[in-house]
């Protein structure tokens, strides 16, 4: 099966890698403890990742394949930088330490029990162990697993990481935790990302920057729920090549740059290079950078606009030609259309409200890049067509209520998708129930 038809069977899963090389599976084997005690004193950088593979991406070995790359990119640390790496797969969760002095990952702790990954109890425990242990200027924060963005989870039952629906095609936030038996299905618990933000604030931090290494994440939804723990986020609104981010050269490059938008570029780079074509042929990329200080001044321009918006009244926009990064479909249980904001809200609003808004996205945008094709799926054939001379693209998506989605309600795991979006602390920011949807 090649690696698209291998992402078109399960889209909705986020990130599908390629199979783990042999000695990345060598790499982790030779980890230890580490018997010093952890580095004192302030650190310049931390970056955790936190893989929650406890489903097919550990079954395929791709967390392996991640972490031998982050091993290969130790060299380019700074003496005083760290990347804290958690694994969750089919054993026990472990957390490792990663230096440029040490050639194996030390070992911080290894839970004597199966934890949840998708638990915010179990990222609030991360995110506090390394605070506590690695005072640090600056911390970043790596979500590595399955993904579908602002959609609320359909399981969050932590204990026993069941689902109560058993639909072919799983719906999630961030993550599936397939639970204790080690099956690494894709039927889990997941984490609602207002839950990832009270992780992070339970844990003490405030991030630099929230990297997503998953499907869909890059929503002006989520950005909005995140808003409050970190400075920049960086993430796509659409289907992620099967290999991920190439982590050798975000550690080079990106992860811990002065430059927040170094991560955006070197993915970017990365897909678009000639000698990586074995892990991201024709896929495609769309990536961006979101300052999150600035989404608070687009709601407001958005609560002013929307009352001459063409939903008005509960009025059906037509959003034929609009940029979407997933295509609407039973093959991927229903999920919204994640249309390009800019895109959007061109389509929405009359002339003169557009320009107060789209300034404010503008603004809220550091930087963004595409390919000019990015696979949308479920076909091997679909694509997204951007326009990246011209630039009408935000490469962040945005919810645009429809009655398809009430239509369908029966047939989506989430029911209806109108109600769901009423739920999100956006939907109330932007005063979207003045359009009477």
């Amino acid at each position: 099966m090649t690696r698209r038809l291998l992402i078109a069977s399960s889209i909705y899963n986020g990130v599908l890698r390629l199979l783990a090389v042999a000695c990345g599976a060598a790499v982790l084997a030779a980890c230890h403890h580490d018997a010093d005690a952890p580095a004192t004193g302030s650190l310049r950088r931390v970056v955790v990742v936190y893989m929650a593979a406890q489903n097919s991406l550990g079954a395929l070995r791709q967390h392996v394949e991640d972490s031998t790359e982050i091993m290969a990119g130790r060299r380019y640390l700074h003496p005083h930088d760290r990347v804290l790496l958690f694994i969750d797969d089919e054993a026990a969760p472990r957390l490792y330490s990663i230096d440029r002095e040490h050639d194996k990952p030390q070992l911080l702790r290894h839970w004597t029990h199966d934890a949840c990954s998708t638990d915010p109890a179990t990222l609030r425990e991360v995110l506090t162990l390394a605070g506590q242990a690695f005072p640090a200027q600056q911390y970043g924060l790596v979500l590595w697993s399955h993904a579908d963005g602002w959609l609320p989870p359909t399981s969050t039952d932590y204990g026993g990481y069941g689902s109560p629906l058993a639909t072919t095609h799983r719906p999630q936030s961030f993550g599936i935790d397939s639970g204790p038996d080690g099956n690494m299905s894709n039927t889990g618990a997941e984490m609602a990302v207002d839950d990832i933000a009270r992780a992070v604030h339970g844990a003490g931090l405030h991030l630099r920057y929230i990297f997503m290494d998953c499907c869909l994440m890059q929503t002006l939804e989520t950005a909005y729920a995140l808003r409050q723990v970190c400075d920049y986020i960086t993430a796509s609104p659409a289907p992620i090549p099967g290999s991920g981010a190439n982590y050798e050269h975000q550690l080079r490059n990106g992860l811990l740059a002065d430059d927040p938008t170094a991560m955006a570029r070197t993915y970017l780079a990365d897909v678009q290079d000639e000698a990586q074509q074995t892990n991201y042929g024709d896929f495609g990329l769309v990536i961006s950078c979101l300052r999150t200080d600035r989404l608070d001044a687009l709601a407001a321009a958005l609560h002013a606009a929307l009352p001459h918006a063409t939903l008005a009244g509960h009025t059906e926009a037509d959003m034929t030609n609009v940029l979407h990064y997933l295509t609407y479909s039973p093959s991927y249980g229903y999920r919204p259309h994640s249309y390009d904001a800019r895109q959007a809200l061109s389509t929405l609003l009359p002339a003169a409200q557009q320009t107060a808004v789209l300034a404010c996205l503008d603004d809220a945008m550091v930087w963004r890049g595409a390919t000019e094709a990015c696979w949308i799926g479920p076909h091997d054939w679909q694509f997204a067509h951007i326009d990246t001379a011209a630039g009408h693209y935000a490469a962040v998506s945005m919810f645009v209520p429809q009655s398809i989605y009430t239509t369908q309600a029966a047939r989506c795991g989430y029911g209806d998708l109108n109600q769901a979006f009423q739920s999100t602390a956006w939907y109330a920011a932007c005063g979207f129930s003045s359009t009477g949807w």
